[in-house]
C-alpha cells in the first residue's frame, strides 16, 4: 500500500470543490489597472539605478584591491 491509496478526508473534500473559471471581464479591468500603474512608474531612474550600483561596486572593489596591494608592498 502507498501513500496515494490511503483515504485522505480533505483530498476527498478538496477533489469536491468546483473548478473556477476566469472571468474575461474582470481579468480585463485588472489588466488595466495594472497597465496604468506601471505606465506612472518612473522609467529612466529604473534604467540607471543598476549602471550606478555596478560602478559603485567596481570603485569599491578597485579602491580595496589598490589598498591591499600597497598594503602588501609596505607602502601604506
Amino acid at each position: 500500500m502507498t501513500n496515494d491509496d490511503l483515504p485522505d478526508p480533505i483530498l476527498r473534500s478538496v477533489s469536491r470543490l468546483p473548478v473556477l473559471t476566469p472571468n474575461p471581464q474582470r481579468a480585463a479591468v485588472m489588466r488595466a489597472r495594472c497597465r496604468a500603474k506601471l505606465a506612472l512608474l518612473p522609467a529612466e531612474k529604473a534604467g540607471r539605478l543598476g549602471p550606478a550600483a555596478a560602478a559603485g561596486f567596481c570603485v569599491v572593489y578597485l579602491a580595496a584591491l589598490a589598498h591591499d596591494v600597497l598594503r602588501f608592498r609596505g607602502l601604506f
